[in-house]
């Protein structure tokens, strides 16, 4: 079909890029409520919105890294790790904002870790991470002597519960306010501008005079900060951790980034409304599954599925811009 001006060509499959990722968005919504009156209901869209709020906080710093060329599978071992300690030092005492810090103290150190060996040595980003994220893991199950930990204090219940005006859950407000200033820095700064140079064209933003290794640490330092972040606010909606806590979380992160459009190859992507909508709608499967009792072991199997589809969709968009 032609476009309204300019007389240039769009196939089906140019209008789908554009615009599939809200007409699979709304079909979930119609099928589910069709299954279930309830899923469109107020109580369950806050639901949904807090069930989301620690994989679009974690979301949010994987655009960054993604928007470089590179890959954060960490995340999912730095929410354990960032989970366990602040359930331990707030069962010892700690008040929340401390606990604030700490968490996002402990992703940002491994961030550290990860921007230096991806940055200053030049270490492939999934072989770099995909160690540390055993290593992290390892080393919280040596903290934890591989024992549930549970939040029995205030700061737990304060995070997962409160509601502003006894409306609006804190935990929704804190996504919120991530999610967007990530798009607002995205879109409006220079630091923005070069994540987006660097994932197209490293060479030449290097050649412009773009601090590529700074910008790159950052990127990893924001992912593990984001992550250590949602770690605290997960681990305070289900009261505490598990030894396989956080496990796989990392691929539903990547795989609803790459749903909402942000490219495995770089320099393509947004955090809103982009990665958040991948983020709701790979939620709106897990609650939807849920309302209509699925058998549980279908869970894994429709997150398989999710990253599959969003590779393909990946590549097969990658295909059509370089033609």
């Amino acid at each position: 079909m032609k476009a309204a001006a300019g007389g240039q060509d769009y196939s089906a499959v140019d209008f789908f890029y554009k615009y599939g990722l809200y007409m699979v968005f709304v079909a979930l919504i119609a099928v589910f409520t069709a299954l279930n009156a309830t899923f469109i209901s107020a109580a369950n869209i806050v639901n949904l919105l807090q069930q989301s709020s620690s994989a679009s906080i974690a979301a949010t710093g994987m655009v960054c890294v993604m928007l470089t060329g590179g890959i954060d599978l960490t995340i999912g071992s730095i929410i354990y790790l960032s989970a366990a300690v602040v359930v331990m030092m707030t069962n010892a005492g700690l008040g929340i904002l401390p606990a604030l810090v700490v968490s996002i103290g402990i992703g940002a150190a491994v961030g550290v870790i990860n921007g230096v060996m991806i940055a200053r040595f030049k270490l492939v980003p999934i072989i770099v991470t995909l160690a540390m994220m055993f290593i992290v893991r390892g080393l919280t199950m040596a903290l934890t002597e591989i024992k549930m930990q549970y939040f029995m204090n205030p700061v737990g219940d304060f995070i997962a519960r409160y509601r502003v005006f006894g409306i609006l859950p804190v935990i929704v407000i804190a996504m919120a306010v991530v999610v967007i200033a990530g798009q607002l820095t995205l879109k409006y700064t220079a630091f923005g501008r070069h994540l987006y140079a660097i994932g197209n064209n490293p060479v030449a933003a290097r050649k412009s005079g773009i601090a590529l290794d700074l910008k790159t640490f950052i990127t990893y330092v924001i992912s593990g900060s984001l992550a250590g972040l949602a770690g605290l606010i997960g681990g305070a909606q289900v009261g505490g951790v598990t030894t396989t806590y956080g496990s796989g979380q990392e691929f539903l992160v990547i795989s609803a980034c790459v749903l909402g459009g942000v490219s495995l190859f770089g320099g393509k992507g947004k955090v809103l409304p982009g990665a958040f909508i991948g983020v709701l709608i790979v939620m709106s499967i897990e609650n939807g599954l849920v309302m209509v009792n699925a058998n549980v072991y279908l869970y894994t199997v429709v997150r398989g599925i999710i990253i599959f589809l969003a590779v393909m969709v990946d590549c097969m968009r990658n295909k059509s811009d370089l033609r």
